[in-house]
């Protein structure tokens, strides 16, 4: 455990180390800090109107919410010095704008433009992983934000640089985003034809996972299907993200069966991940109109602390002995762990690494391809355990053998194999000679003893395929699939003789056990109970003819041949 403490927060430090080349050379922000003034009132305001910035990589617009800043670019040649071409056309890039509004006026003709993720106008060529505003010249730009809550990471860089980079931006996030759309529809399917709730929880909560990424990023809304959202701007976000907490909660409680191994933990984290959520959702959607600031604050504090929960819980009842809470515990801290260093590298304004950057996307096509395996494992127990009760519901707890249903059921399933294959079968039934004096002479744990050697000794003797049943307190039936009646009266002698001479004595007292074997062949009449009453019947026979004998019965219920 030290250890992944360890490794967890060096990757947290790595993580948030910010990057260097921004391609600007200074900032200074307006000293009016509201975002009220005109972009031409900024743009024609003198040296006096800007105070400078020490050096940053950001519009910390989320001070008063808003404000206008003047950003000098770097000489083009230091963007791109390597290529040999024309003129450089560069973009200016405003990182993770969320909430914010922000409104560019850029060389040449410093005409304003404004964008924000959810608006139709941000150019169609890029992903809105940043707003991009092109720009031609050495000019000043000057950056109004409005609505803004965290600080904004900017970047000026070659829009040709920046065009390679979003491609490949494009492919991972989609690429991520279609392993959690296959793994959802596959455990939907799953859902449809067992009806078990996990299935659909787990499903919703994959599906509500990728919406949150793809409206936190942005790229929802460049969808012709989710481009409705915008609508509802960061709220919007806010919901998905709320009502994904709630689904995964569920899905965690039942997924890794957090109820019945930490009841107490389990309402804890029903509390604080499902229930006060789902209250905050209704203050959210109430018509109340005004300001929703109150939401984010309590609703990342109710997510952080319902993480740690889950993690607390989740680790308990791993120690517990619950398997299927190390699979969760496998997907879900790497996944919360990159979660909270990046609302931490976002809160403070610096540039997300690759790593934060797509690390979300990547740990949650991770987590779902970790958790299916979790739920095939899940699916594994269960058929595990029901055919363990099957099994037990079917053997004879004394010996071991079927009892007579489940010795009955499989000689049915046999005569329909045979039948099928124009195979012979055989049947024998076998009775303990005398042992009623046995259990009243030497008593239950002697004739209990008595019963276990006997199918100890036929166990060595049968083949693979033969199968045995106790169907009586001393009685046994052993089936034979592809024998005749030659081969299965040859099969009871063996029997019988085996037991005679290893079972004289048992627990130490001289039993002197032997066998009542009767055998017969199966007709194309026969059936199951047919079978066992014609076997029964040669056993009778042999009881009557001394004991300690094999009677094999003939077709027509006479005996055939009697030892």
């Amino acid at each position: 455990m030290r250890r992944l403490v360890l490794v967890l927060l060096s990757i947290l430090l790595v993580a948030c180390a910010p990057r260097q080349g921004d391609g600007i050379a200074r900032i200074d922000r307006h000293v009016d800090d509201t975002s009220a003034l005109s972009a031409e009132t900024v743009a024609s305001a003198g040296d006096e109107h800007f105070r400078p910035l020490p050096q940053t990589v950001h519009l910390d617009g989320a001070v008063k919410g808003g404000g206008w800043w003047r950003i000098r670019p770097e000489p083009a040649s230091r963007v791109a010095p390597a290529r040999k071409r024309g003129p450089t056309r560069r973009v200016l890039l405003v990182y993770y704008p969320y909430s914010a509004e922000v409104t560019v006026a850029a060389p040449p003709d410093y005409r304003p433009t404004t964008a924000s993720i959810f608006s139709s106008t941000p150019d169609p060529a890029y992903s809105r992983r940043a707003l991009v505003f092109p720009f031609d010249g050495e000019g000043p730009l000057y950056v109004g934000v409005e609505g803004a809550r965290y600080p904004l990471p900017v970047e000026i860089v070659d829009a040709h640089d920046y065009a390679v980079q979003d491609q490949a931006h494009l492919r991972l996030l989609w690429g991520s985003g279609g392993i959690l759309v296959g793994v959802s529809l596959a455990v939907l399917l799953f859902w449809s034809l067992l009806r078990e709730r996990v299935y659909l929880l787990f499903s919703l909560s994959m599906a509500l996972q990728l919406l949150y990424v793809l409206c936190a990023y942005g790229d929802a809304y460049s969808l012709a299907a989710l481009a409705w959202l915008a609508r509802f701007g960061v709220q919007g976000i806010w919901f998905v993200a709320t009502v994904s907490t709630m689904v995964t909660v569920l899905f965690l409680l039942d997924f890794a069966e957090l109820r019945p191994r930490a009841p107490r933990l389990s309402r804890a984290l029903l509390l604080v991940g499902f229930l006060l959520p789902g209250l905050l959702l209704i203050g959210l959607l109430l018509p109340t109109g005004g300001d929703k600031s109150w939401f984010p604050p309590l609703g990342n504090g109710l997510l952080l602390l319902a993480n740690l929960l889950a993690i607390v819980t989740l680790s308990v009842v791993w120690l517990r002995g619950g398997r299927h809470a190390g699979f969760v515990l496998i997907a879900w801290v790497p996944m919360v762990s990159v979660s909270t260093a990046r609302t931490v590298q976002l809160g403070a304004g610096i540039p997300l690494t690759p790593w934060l950057e797509y690390g979300l996307p990547l740990l949650m096509a991770f987590a779902a391809v970790v958790l299916v395996l979790g739920l095939a494992d899940r699916m594994l127990t269960f058929r595990r355990e029901r055919d363990a009760a099957q099994r037990h519901a079917e053997r004879d707890g004394l010996t071991g053998a079927f009892n007579r249903d489940g010795i009955t059921s499989r000689l049915e399933r046999a005569l329909v194999e045979t039948r099928r294959g124009h195979q012979p079968l055989a049947v024998l039934f076998l009775d303990l000679d005398h042992f009623k004096a046995i259990n009243d002479g030497y008593g239950h744990p002697v004739g209990d003893a008595c019963l276990r050697a006997v199918v100890e000794v036929i166990r060595d003797q049968a083949r693979l395929g033969d199968q045995l049943g106790r169907v009586g307190g001393e009685e046994f039936l052993l089936y034979l699939p592809g024998a005749t009646q030659a081969a299965a009266r040859g099969t009871a002698e063996r029997l019988r003789s085996e037991v005679e001479s290893r079972c004289r004595r048992v627990m130490g007292v001289p039993v002197k056990l032997t066998l009542s074997i009767g055998v017969v062949e199966c007709t194309p009449h026969d059936t199951a109970d047919s079978l066992i009453r014609r076997a029964d019947e040669a056993m009778y026979l042999a009881k009557h003819a001394g004991r300690n004998r094999v009677v094999v019965l003939g077709e027509k219920g006479g005996a055939g041949n009697e030892e």
